[in-house]
């Protein structure tokens, strides 16, 4: 490894990339053995970096050159891949990326779960690796006295404009610009500052139904005074025949949640429907339905195939949301119990499965932890409880309730392969890990989904 300089920040060395992190960046070595993280590269390639930045054990840089080419590296499809943070693999050809995927989650399993030889299978790719995302939460920022709309740049909230972008479904894309033109066809719309706490248009919220072509979009908005908003809705819904509604959340608080509490119709209806393959899904604005509803349908049926459903089964879906697990499993169970804290999302639950005319189905509004202590209690021990926790993934309570009551079999479903590798290292004395299998539901990202077996050990 040669130096050109020292090792103080702003200062350059010639870096062997060897290994890539959950977070997108490649891993390198400095002189005096410091790890370094630097973005937009790949293992096996050799980068003059310069230090931006120097912590006690490890370092961040920036590749100023590019000194070898892996055969893996392709040239980025969107013109602003360089400065938007909105995705970080767009120069790895597909393939790797998915190789790469599994050396993470390999990594997490080892590292953080002491597994010491995971069987993991091959991940499961998309057929298409772009235009999936249905659903898009999109920052506003005033630049140049116009109102423009973009994903932040890496590490900062400064706003990257954009006219398209490869990862959000085409629809996403088309109704960001009509809706960025028009608000700028009318004076006197400010636009929210984080400086200064002041300004109206906070974010750009869209949802849109792959299957059925519908779209739902929301407004996030400091308060309500926006006496244009009525006006620009008609005109949306009148321009974007996909466009079924319009609404608007009321966010005032200085804080880095998207959504606040209060969201109110303005024009159109308040929904959208889609399909996970035969199931038919209600879907609001603030309730959680996976990003690639193409490649959930492969992901749901990984669970179908674990869960070994049978009439004698009582099973739990423990961070159900709209219910799209719980209910798009085969019906042969003698109990589906789904349990979500967000109220909103269990109501929908219920209209789903009325929906989908299915039975054996019940839906709790309550807090995992709480509720599944309750169900045991109650003479409803669950045989299997399905898992599929925010990237927070599960709190030592719930781990510890499992575990004492003796639940024979999970279904973890994880987002993030760090917090679901700490606790399967919680779990795995008790339970054996049958199967690991990885599906790719984020191509040109680094993050993956997983979905881990487990029985009791006897």
């Amino acid at each position: 490894m040669d130096i050109i300089k020292n090792k103080k920040e702003n200062e350059k060395q010639i870096i062997d990339i060897d290994n890539i992190t959950y977070g997108g960046d490649g891993i390198g070595q400095l002189s005096t053995g410091k790890v370094i993280f630097v973005p937009k590269t790949i293992p096996g390639e050799k980068h003059l970096v310069e230090i931006k930045k120097q912590k006690k054990s490890y370092a961040y840089g920036e590749s100023l050159k590019l000194l070898n080419k892996v055969n893996s590296r392709i040239e980025a499809k969107c013109e602003i891949f360089d400065s938007c943070g909105g995705c970080q693999w767009q120069h790895i050809d597909y393939e790797k990326q998915k190789s790469l995927k599994e050396e993470i989650l390999k990594d997490s399993l080892q590292r953080i779960g002491k597994i010491t030889k995971p069987k993991i299978e091959s991940i499961i790719g998309v057929d298409y690796p772009w235009f999936y995302r249905n659903k898009s939460t999109i920052p506003f920022e005033l630049k140049d006295e116009k109102i423009i709309a973009g994903f932040y740049k890496k590490g900062t909230h400064q706003v990257v404009d954009n006219h398209t972008c490869y990862i959000q479904h085409q629809l996403i894309n088309r109704i960001k610009r009509k809706v960025v033109k028009l608000l700028n066809s009318y004076d006197g719309i400010t636009v929210y500052n984080e400086k200064t706490n002041n300004g109206l248009l906070r974010h750009l919220h869209i949802r849109v139904g792959v299957c059925t072509n519908q779209a739902l979009l929301t407004l996030i908005t400091t308060d309500d005074k926006f006496p244009q908003l009525k006006e620009i809705s008609l005109k949306l819904l009148d321009e974007i025949k996909e466009l079924k509604g319009v609404l608007r959340n009321i966010n005032n608080k200085k804080t880095n949640v998207l959504l606040g509490k209060k969201t109110k119709l303005i024009s159109g209806q308040d929904h959208i429907y889609d399909y996970i393959g035969k199931r038919k899904y209600k879907i609001t604005s603030d309730t959680f339905f996976q990003i690639n509803t193409m490649q959930t349908k492969k992901l749901y049926d990984i669970v179908n195939n674990y869960a070994d459903i049978d009439k004698n089964k009582v099973i739990v879906d423990a961070f159900s949301g709209i219910g799209s697990i719980a209910l798009y499993l085969n019906q042969d169970y003698k109990k589906m119990y789904g349990i979500e804290s967000n109220k909103n999302a269990i109501k929908d639950s219920i209209n789903n499965m009325k929906l989908n005319k299915l039975k054996n189905c019940e839906f709790i509004n309550g807090d995992v932890t709480d509720e599944v202590p309750k169900l045991i209690n109650n003479n409803e021990k669950p045989d299997l409880i399905i898992f599929d926790p925010p990237r927070s993934g599960l709190n030592q309570t719930i781990i510890n309730s499992i575990i004492n009551n003796e639940i024979k079999d999970i279904i973890y479903v994880s987002c993030n392969p760090t917090t679901l590798a700490r606790d399967l290292k919680s779990l795995k004395e008790f339970y054996d890990i049958l199967k690991i299998q990885p599906v790719d539901m984020f191509p040109q990202t680094y993050h993956l989904e997983t979905v881990v077996k487990l029985r009791r050990k006897l």
